[in-house]
């Protein structure tokens, strides 16, 4: 009970964050930006038939802030659920970002079916943090990646050849990973030494729906 109690705090705690930084996103980012056009336009009716050059020139600032914006919102959608994610599956959402990744990163799938939806969501976004850790932390050159469905759990293991010393306690991002994943009786398993090389190694139990058999591997 005090397990269940904890998990389910957690995953309170964590929606309640993930609210506080998508409305923040949207205050900061494309609000701003369409209050910014809507003035633009109001200056732009008044100004159209006295100096049609400065109006072109404030609707031409307005297009672009309408660009900027679309691209804004995309980049807050792909933060919450990756469309590749809830179109194409776990495999090919972790293919897309190793193809992002400036590192050297094999991805290995055998997962024959899909993973229910925020367990997805949950262990793609723990990869994202595996990931950018080895870029940024770990300072390696190559990593690998390899997602399986073993005895009712899926089971992700994320090798690189970087310095190691990864700690949860570090500020590294592990022990909010361990947190998202305990919400589903996930766990998180570190192995790296100094000098590394490190691995990580997620499990979560979970059930698997449309029984393709997706099982391939590709090198960013």
């Amino acid at each position: 009970m005090a397990h269940l109690s904890e998990t389910r705090t957690d995953a309170t705690d964590t929606q309640a964050a993930e609210l506080r930084r998508i409305e923040r996103d949207l205050h900061d980012g494309a609000q701003a930006r369409w209050v910014a056009m809507g003035l633009n336009l109001s200056v732009v009716e008044r100004l159209i038939d006295q100096n049609p050059e400065a109006a072109k020139k404030l609707l031409a600032s307005a297009r672009d802030a309408s660009a900027e914006a679309l691209v804004e919102l995309r980049q807050l959608v792909r933060g919450i659920m990756p469309p590749v994610l809830s179109e194409r599956g776990l495999g090919d959402a972790v293919r897309a970002l190793a193809l992002d990744n400036p590192l050297q990163v094999h991805v290995s799938v055998a997962i024959p079916g899909r993973v229910d939806a925020p367990v997805e969501a949950a262990v793609y976004f723990a990869t994202n943090e595996l990931l950018t850790n080895a870029a940024k932390h770990g300072h390696a050159e190559r990593v690998s990646v390899d997602l399986r469905f073993v005895d009712g759990k899926l089971r992700v293991t994320v090798a690189d050849d970087g310095r190691g010393g990864a700690d949860p306690a570090g500020g590294s991002g592990l022990h909010g990973i361990q947190r998202r994943l305990a919400t589903f009786d996930g766990v998180l398993t570190l192995t790296s030494p100094p000098g590394g090389p490190t691995t990580v190694t997620l499990e979560v139990p979970c059930a698997l729906s449309s029984p393709r058999t997706s099982t391939s591997s590709e090198t960013a």
